[in-house]
């Protein structure tokens, strides 16, 4: 066998693998920037929308006055005006979250771990409103969000603050010694040093 043709086989068989190589990291690289955009938007949707006074007006609504303004079990298409409105607001907030979890858009310790406790509440108060909905529209109508609650209900904030390695005092009130940049108190700093 010739040298030659075995040195070019060599070379053209390392030359397939390093496009090959390329192409993979290539690859994960834009899978990895598309992910930190999608992590941008997520941010941007729970800080901005969570915050607004149409949104917290709305919750409040739902949490504390939407039994009593309207019974359990009408669709919410069939809510007055004002009731729907809130729902909605709500719902579809939540519908988003869910959305974001489903098509694995975000980290969810992410999402679990800012909404899950408002979402497991929303979907309590909201289920027989959605459930009668579900029955004019089919049982699509605001999946996403019952996803997002099933998923904080299987993880509760305490296995979630596991998970996320969240530190915590060991007793409370917690003892907090001097904070880095404030200035020592004459008298009381110097007291918790000696002990």
């Amino acid at each position: 066998m010739d040298v030659a043709v075995v040195t070019n086989a060599v070379v053209a068989a390392i030359s397939v693998v390093t496009v090959v190589v390329s192409a993979f990291f290539a690859l994960r690289q834009l899978r990895l920037s598309q992910h930190a955009n999608h992590t941008l938007v997520a941010i941007e949707l729970l800080t901005r929308d969570r915050m607004s006074d149409a949104f917290l007006d709305s919750q409040q609504f739902v949490l504390t006055e939407l039994r009593t303004a309207c019974p359990p079990g009408v669709p919410v298409s069939q809510l007055p005006a004002d009731a729907r409105k809130h729902v909605n607001r709500i719902a579809l907030y939540y519908n988003g979250l869910g959305q974001m979890l489903a098509f694995k858009v975000v980290e969810p310790a992410l999402l679990l771990g800012t909404g899950g406790y408002r979402a497991r509440e929303a979907w309590t108060v909201l289920e027989p409103y959605i459930l009668a909905e579900r029955v004019a529209r089919g049982e699509s109508y605001l999946s996403n969000f019952e996803h997002l609650a099933v998923l904080a209900t299987e993880t509760p904030w305490p296995t979630a603050v596991r998970r996320l390695g969240l530190r915590r005092f060991g007793r409370y009130p917690a003892e907090v010694g001097p904070v880095a940049g404030v200035p020592r108190q004459p008298g009381v700093d110097e007291a918790e040093a000696s002990t």
